[in-house]
């Protein structure tokens, strides 16, 4: 195989916490392979060179992103000018399947192999997405059962590897030593408020989080904990926390403990949905973009996905509505604080939603997920 040189590429935060992971896989099976790419911080500190760090760009939302589109259309001429001094023996595609599908273009007239990972939700928004995927990439690495299915049509080498979080969403202390670090009384519930890790989010999403526990706050006791993701300032947080009468705790971090510890949460649609299935925590679903945006995702969607929209993860993967989600204009404070009261007070629907998360993580795969995609991954390169 001689030294492989594999090129990264992802513009989410997400991606770049998979990618590190995935580099110290690869680089366990084959140490002498080098590393390159665009990414975050998390991927250059597993040992790959950082060519330009887009993750602050990062945006949700078709209308949101054309505001970057130029910028990013320069960061391909970027990477295409890098693989001509050095050639990469293969390109990984993690998320990002707006920008990656362009960038794949580039590759595939360099005759450069591509392995996706984390593809474009196709199924959901029409065929037109898997089939510029069958032409331009050698390999895709499914991460959920169904995905797997749908892009085998189109005939794409596919091979299932399960979802990457199964190895890493482990919560270090217990439901209750933690609730008494937070200092929960016994008749005062805990509820999690996860508002995005995008600035564009929690401008939209976490008023009426904060307007809900206003709501709740009448009727019952609860203590409402925001772990801060490293990409959120915290001053911004505290702004918009001021203007509701609600006693909110802002931690660094701690994700994990506080969602396997929680009575409930209010959750953004994204990778905490998921974090939130495999610790078993009850939860609503909150997504909102533009107006204009929603509207062409409508317009591009297929029939199904016309007719009701599904944007959790753990929805998708069970193949029905486990989480309840409130989309564009139905995130308002009333209808959150509605659908958490019965989380938080129903007791037959809380164990009815923690029995379908325990069948989501069954689904998911076992663990071991970026171990056996470095290794399909690095005999890629051998071929």
């Amino acid at each position: 195989m001689g030294k492989p040189v594999i090129f990264f590429s992802t513009c989410e935060f997400s991606g770049d916490m998979h990618g590190e992971v995935l580099i110290k896989e690869i680089r366990k099976k084959a140490p002498e392979a080098s590393f390159y790419g665009i990414g975050g911080s998390r991927m250059a500190e597993a040992g790959m060179e950082l060519l330009f760090d887009p993750t602050s760009l990062s945006t949700l939302g078709f209308v949101e992103a054309v505001k970057n589109i130029r910028r990013l259309k320069k960061l391909i001429g970027t990477a295409v000018a890098e693989w001509k001094k050095r050639r990469p023996d293969i390109i990984i595609w993690l998320d990002s399947w707006g920008f990656n599908l362009l960038l794949a273009k580039e590759a595939q007239k360099m005759g450069i192999p591509v392995v996706c990972m984390f593809s474009p939700s196709a199924w959901a928004y029409g065929q037109g997405r898997a089939k510029k995927m069958a032409e331009r990439v050698r390999m895709l690495l499914a991460v959920f059962p169904f995905e797997a299915d749908f892009y085998r049509k189109f005939g794409i080498e596919v091979h299932s590897v399960g979802y990457p979080l199964i190895d890493r969403v482990k919560n270090e202390f217990e439901p209750e030593e933690y609730r008494k670090q937070l200092g929960l009384r016994s008749n005062q519930k805990l509820v999690a408020l996860l508002p995005g890790s995008r600035r564009q989010e929690i401008l939209r999403l976490l008023g009426p989080m904060l307007e809900a526990a206003t709501i709740i706050d009448q009727a019952q006791e609860v203590k409402w904990v925001l772990p801060k993701a490293a990409s959120v300032n915290r001053e911004e947080l505290e702004k918009i926390a001021r203007q509701y009468p609600v006693d909110l705790v802002i931690r660094d971090g701690d994700v994990y403990n506080l969602l396997a510890a929680a009575d409930g949460g209010v959750i953004a649609s994204g990778t905490a949905t998921l974090e939130a299935a495999l610790l078993n925590t009850p939860s609503v679903v909150i997504y909102q973009v533009s107006k204009l945006s929603f509207f062409i995702y409508r317009r591009l969607a297929s029939a199904q996905f016309k007719k009701e929209m599904t944007v959790a993860s753990p929805n998708l993967i069970l193949g029905r509505k486990v989480y309840p989600e409130l989309l564009q204009e139905k995130v308002t404070g009333v209808n959150i604080a509605g659908h958490l009261k019965s989380v938080l007070n129903d007791e037959s629907y809380n164990r009815q939603i923690r029995r379908d998360l325990k069948i989501v993580r069954e689904l998911i795969g076992p663990p071991g997920v970026m171990e056996r995609a470095a290794s399909l991954i690095l005999k890629e390169i051998a071929k």
